[in-house]
């Protein structure tokens, strides 16, 4: 399969960095794997959210990958908590987890309360894995997770998905340690409910924000839609959001976007506002 986009950075030396990083105070630093993928060091913690280190293949059994994971999950020395924002398989997939937890015994895993028995029964251990909710804060020592809704339907609507009990699907998590706050947006649209809930816990320091969008033909095929660059570029006008980040656009041909809309949006709406577009592997480091 042809590859359309490199690693800037890959393998061991990206490994190396991410496993060294030390970041200062008022500092956050994210490298970004592909997709909705990052790994974030926020107060001494390192999160992997949404990284998807395994192929990803169709029916067919050929890669549905633009290009390959930098590394093995097997390889991860230095994780303390890996992220998922919901059960799909660019979000959530078992053979990341699986190897990423026997690599690393003492890290822990979040991922919404409907999806925590996947896990476990996949051999997870069950002190390990922790259950999210929406609104309901998790302290973890120095940084805390804040999951906030997400609604990522077919068809735009004012409710996230839930369980028969009640319980998220689909999250958003933010980030807070000594007054940064960083937020990955998981699989949403922007909706009215979305933007009160962000305002409630702003100001935001990063936003992460999926920019694939959707569109009749996707959604014939199976693809699940997202807010578009334009939503995006709308949320960061909507919320207190320092930095916004465009992401799930680029690992899979068929669901893909180009980010410079986002910049293009940005500039013509709110030229005010900062963002990043990341090169696969690269170290973004954010200072207060």
């Amino acid at each position: 399969m042809e590859r359309l986009r490199g690693w800037y950075k890959q393998g061991r030396p990206l490994l190396e960095e991410i496993e060294g990083s030390r970041p200062g105070e008022g500092e956050a630093w994210l490298w970004y794997l592909g997709q909705h993928g990052f790994v974030v060091n926020l107060g001494g913690l390192v999160f992997y959210i949404d990284v998807i280190l395994n192929d990803l293949r169709d029916k067919e059994g050929r890669s549905r990958r633009e290009y390959p994971a930098p590394f093995a999950p097997g390889l991860v020395r230095r994780v303390d908590y890996v992220l998922c924002t919901h059960n799909h398989a660019d979000h959530l997939n078992l053979e990341t987890l699986v190897p990423l937890a026997e690599a690393n015994p003492k890290a822990r895993f979040v991922v919404p309360r409907p999806w925590r028995r996947l896990l476990i029964e996949a051999g997870i251990g069950e002190d390990r894995i922790l259950g999210a909710g929406d609104g309901e804060e998790l302290g973890l020592g120095p940084v805390s997770i804040l999951p906030v809704i997400a609604i990522h339907t077919r068809f735009i609507r004012d409710e996230p998905e839930r369980a028969e009990n009640g319980d998220s699907l689909c999250l958003g998590y933010i980030l807070k340690a000594k007054g940064l706050r960083v937020y990955h947006a998981g699989d949403t649209w922007v909706t009215p409910l979305l933007i009160r809930t962000l305002r409630a816990a702003s100001p935001l320091d990063v936003a992460i924000l999926p920019i694939n969008g959707t569109d009749w033909e996707r959604t014939d095929t199976d693809y699940i839609g997202n807010m578009g660059a334009l939503d995006a570029v709308k949320l960061a006008r909507a919320v207190p959001a320092d930095l916004s980040i465009p992401a799930h656009y680029d690992m899979m041909a068929a669901n893909s976007e180009n980010p410079a809309l986002f910049a293009d949006y940005l500039y013509r709406l709110c030229p005010e506002k900062r963002f990043h577009i990341f090169a696969l592997g690269e170290r973004f480091i954010y200072r207060k």
